[in-house]
């Protein structure tokens, strides 16, 4: 092997770990930007998802304010709220949705780590521009009761 396929061979495995960490790096759980609920991030069939793993005593037991009435009597806890997430760079996920079970509505999505243990998530209809962000800061397991 010459030094340049060494050198080619290692900057591709490194580029493999970097992406694959990266993606490690969303996964896991966060408290959302009011402090009231922890949502788990995770791989689902469809990209990065998270569902709800902890939600404030007041919080509805179901899906109260789903539109499709067949599913207001799911419960909230474990309900998946974000959606098929793609990764396009180290500290970003694009092309999901989020769902709002405060509302029923659902909105497209991007998330970008602005830190290893913070988490910028837009919500937004049609262009970013028209949405909100809210920062989520990542939890430990056990520190919180999960639901």
């Amino acid at each position: 092997m010459t030094i340049r396929s060494a050198v080619l061979a290692t900057g591709f495995v490194l580029a493999l770990a970097s992406s694959a960490s990266a993606a490690e790096g969303i996964k896991g759980f966060w408290r959302t930007g009011d402090g009231r609920s922890v949502i788990q991030i995770t791989d689902c069939n469809t990209g990065i998802c998270g569902l709800i793993a902890a939600l404030p005593p007041d919080a509805p037991a179901t899906d109260v304010n789903n539109p499709d009435e067949s599913k207001r009597g799911k419960p909230l806890c474990k309900l998946i709220m974000l959606h098929s997430f793609t990764q396009v760079s180290d500290t970003e996920w694009e092309d999901g949705t989020i769902y709002d079970p405060k509302s029923g509505k659902t909105y497209d999505a991007k998330m970008h780590l602005t830190g290893p243990d913070t988490l910028d998530l837009r919500g937004y209809v049609g262009i970013s521009l028209l949405g909100r962000t809210d920062t989520w800061t990542r939890q430990q397991p056990g520190s919180f009761k999960a639901c």
